[in-house]
């Protein structure tokens, strides 16, 4: 039985409603340690999950305003039936796709070790999971799309794994983390990776994983940050880092079909740091031979950045500051379910200019992600609901 002939069969429908609403950053969590630990190989079993954080972290530093016993999470993203916000496809699916409207969310699990043949082997654990789980079980609808999370540390590792999953209908795009042990992202030392992802027509797409032990946490020229809210807001550091290696270290003419998503950093801040490093090439071009293009013209063709946190500023200055930015083909929206920073669609839309809209709620991520223009209905949801539009 087909996808859409299982979903058929639960909903009685066989109705689809257009795409106009894609989501480029949820997190899906296992419902538990032993379920995943079901998808580890048996000799790793009791490697990876030892008491402690010798290998794999133990999320103590990103902790809700509100209460350390919730993490990250939305109060009201618990599941009814149990297990921990994001652990239900179900009913993430209810809460997402059906009540606010989602024609499509992209699935990225946070999971990172100190140790990188650890680290290899938690990401490809997860991978296995994501698969089965949420990209299967829970996909009749075929509206989740999965990242192929890889270890930064093991680039030719991290090679193989893409190869392993890059035909998999739903694993839409590569997931890393920034948090490369002093390795910008331009360096030679991820072309296998980068190169295995681009002739598979597969973004690489970077996200901090939040959930990691204070040792973890990048150092910062003036230390580490002392408070979590140090942590959150000085996050577009590490990306303005790696998105100026990208540009002038050549990773793009040496990859010219590699693009690159810079998750849930925020936006506002690449329009400076694009104009900057233009002045520095135009200034000093003859020490980037490297450098055929304009570092913008780069960006512009190569990066994406989605929208989440949205600046929670005077909506009319906003705009126009979008506007000025001209970045509407570059930002793609997210909502980062199901943490308690989560932008809803409805929040979101009437922030952007209207012209700019379609393409950054919709039309960007349709067309890096290759998604399809209609999706199959899900009970209760109303066809035409949600609209890009605003």
């Amino acid at each position: 039985m087909t996808t859409i002939e299982r979903v058929e069969s639960q909903t009685g429908r066989d109705d689809h409603v257009a795409v106009t609403i894609v989501d480029t950053d949820v997190h899906p969590l296992p419902v538990s340690t032993d379920v995943l630990k079901s998808y580890a190989p048996a000799e790793w079993v009791d490697k990876i999950w030892p008491t402690g954080n010798a290998v794999s972290p133990v999320g103590y530093f990103y902790d809700t305003p509100d209460s350390y016993k919730t993490s990250s999470l939305r109060m009201d993203s618990w599941p009814p039936g149990g297990g921990v916000a994001g652990s239900d496809p179900d009913y993430a699916a209810k809460q997402l796709l059906v009540d606010a409207g989602v024609s499509i969310a992209s699935l990225e699990p946070m999971c990172d070790a100190q140790l990188p043949q650890a680290e290899h082997v938690l990401k490809s654990t997860y991978n296995d999971w994501l698969a089965d789980v949420w990209l299967d079980k829970h996909n009749a609808h075929g509206r989740w799309r999965g990242s192929i999370s890889v270890s930064a540390q093991t680039p030719e590792q991290a090679a193989r794994e893409v190869e392993r999953w890059a035909g998999h209908p739903y694993m839409a795009q590569v997931l890393m983390t920034p948090q490369t042990r002093g390795i910008p992202f331009g360096s030679p030392h991820f072309d296998p990776l980068y190169e295995a992802a681009a002739r598979n027509g597969l973004p690489v797409a970077t996200h901090l994983m939040g959930q990691t032990p204070f040792e973890l946490i990048p150092l910062y020229p003036v230390g580490n940050p002392a408070h979590w809210h140090d942590f959150f807001a000085s996050w577009p550091l590490l990306y303005v880092s790696h998105l100026m290696s990208l540009v002038f270290d050549g990773a793009f003419d040496r990859h010219p079909d590699l693009r690159v998503v810079f998750v849930e950093g925020g936006f506002t801040w690449a329009m400076p740091v694009m104009s900057r490093m233009d002045r520095i090439w135009e200034a000093r071009r003859g020490d980037l031979p490297q450098v055929r293009r304009r570092p913008s013209d780069y960006v512009r063709e190569h990066v994406r950045f989605t929208t989440q946190p949205l600046e929670d500023v005077d909506i009319v200055e906003f705009r126009e500051y979008l506007e000025m930015m001209d970045l509407g083909d570059n930002l793609m929206f997210s909502t980062d379910y199901p943490h308690w920073s989560y932008d809803s669609p409805t929040y979101a839309i009437n922030r952007f200019p209207a012209d700019q809209r379609e393409r950054i709620m919709r039309g960007n991520a349709t067309a890096l992600y290759g998604l399809p223009p209609t999706v199959q209905a899900l009970p209760g949801e109303r066809p035409g609901a949600a609209s890009a539009q605003g």
